[in-house]
C-alpha cells in the first residue's frame, strides 16, 4: 500500500485535522488531503468525514487508524534495528544541541546510547548559539524549529510546542484569561534570547492565523529555567516549551491556559553535512533519538 498516504492519514487522526497533520509532516494541507483521498479511493472506504468546521474519523477510519499506527510503529522499530545491526557503532561522535533541551531531553538518551554502544565515545556540546558544523567538527546538530535552506541534510526526529502557563495562586488572584486579548490585563514574564537583545514574542493561533500579542513585562529573563521558576513563584504568566514546564504541570505548580489558541507544534531535526556520510554511530544515535523523542514529547 501507499505508505506515504497511510502516514498522512495517521497524522490526521492523531492531530485532528489536515493543517496540524501537514505541519507535523512538513507538507501542505492540500497535499495531506490529496494523500488521504488517494488512500480512500484505493480502499473504497470513507475514512475521514470532512465538513467546513471539523474533521473527524469515521467508524471505519478509527479502526483503520489504530491498525495503521501500530504498523508504522513496527516499521520504525524495524528501521532502528536494521540500522543498529548493519555495522557495529564505534569511534567518536560529536553532537551539538541547545543547552536546556539538551539537558532535559537529549542527555538521558545519550546515557542510554552509550550503555548500548560501549565502543562509542560521545562529545556533547551544549550551546544556544548556531554552531558551524564544518569549522567546529560537529557530526550531528539537533535543531528546533523550521530550518532555513542551509544545504544541510535534515532528519526530523520529533516536535515540540510552547505553552502559556500560570501558577494556581496567580490565576486565583488575576483570573483565567479566555482569549489572548485578555493578556493585556495580566502580568507576563518576558524572555530574551541569551547573549542577545532579541525578545521572544507571544504568538497565538487565532482564526488559523499566527497573531502576535504585545504585552509589556516588568520582569524579563534570558534563561528558560528562570522563566519557569518566575511563573511557579506567581510573578506572572510565562510562555515556555513543553519540556520545560511538563513536570510543573504534572505536579500542579503550573496550569496551562489558552490551549485553544496555541501555535502549531514545531519540528525537532538532526542535521549533518551533505559531504559527510553519517557513521554507523551517527545513524544509530539518530534512530534512537527518533524513537525516544517520539514517545516523550
Amino acid at each position: 500500500m501507499d505508505l506515504a498516504a497511510i502516514s498522512a492519514f495517521v497524522a490526521v487522526g492523531d492531530r485532528g485535522g489536515f493543517r496540524a497533520a501537514a505541519d507535523a509532516l512538513g507538507m501542505t494541507s492540500s497535499g495531506v488531503s490529496k494523500a488521504v483521498s488517494r488512500l480512500e479511493a484505493d480502499l473504497g472506504v470513507t475514512l475521514v468525514a470532512r465538513t467546513t468546521r471539523s474533521v473527524r474519523l469515521t467508524a471505519g477510519g478509527e479502526a483503520f487508524h489504530a491498525r495503521c499506527k501500530t504498523i508504522l510503529g513496527s516499521l520504525a522499530d524495524a528501521e532502528y534495528e536494521a540500522a543498529a545491526s548493519a555495522t557495529l557503532p564505534r569511534g567518536r561522535l560529536v553532537i551539538s544541541v541547545s543547552t536546556v533541551f539538551g539537558r532535559f531531553r537529549v542527555l538521558p538518551i545519550i546515557v542510554d546510547f552509550m550503555r548500548q554502544h560501549p565502543q562509542v565515545e560521545v562529545e556533547a556540546r551544549f550551546s544556544d548559539r548556531l554552531v558551524d558544523l564544518v569549522t567546529e567538527g560537529v557530526d550531528l546538530a539537533i535543531r528546533i524549529g523550521h530550518l532555513p535552506d542551509s544545504g544541510l541534510i535534515a532528519t526530523r526526529i520529533g516536535e515540540t510546542g510552547y505553552f502559556l502557563c500560570g501558577s494556581p495562586e496567580y490565576l486565583s488572584v488575576s483570573g483565567l484569561p479566555l482569549h489572548p486579548n485578555d493578556l493585556r490585563e495580566h502580568r507576563v514574564v518576558g524572555f530574551v534570547a541569551p547573549d542577545t537583545s532579541v525578545r521572544f514574542t507571544l504568538r497565538f493561533w487565532i482564526k488559523e492565523t499566527s497573531t502576535t500579542v504585545n504585552v509589556p513585562s516588568r520582569l524579563t529573563v534570558d534563561d528558560g529555567e528562570a522563566l519557569v521558576e518566575a511563573g511557579v513563584r506567581s510573578l506572572g504568566l510565562v510562555m515556555a516549551t513543553d519540556y520545560l514546564v511538563e513536570r510543573h504541570l504534572a505536579d500542579g505548580r503550573l496550569v496551562r491556559v489558552l490551549r485553544a489558541f496555541e501555535m502549531p507544534r514545531v519540528p525537532i531535526s538532526v542535521v549533518h553535512l551533505p559531504s559527510r556520510n553519517p557513521t554507523p554511530a551517527a545513524r544509530a544515535f539518530t534512530s534512537m533519538l527518533r524513537r525516544q523523542l517520539r514517545s516523550s514529547l
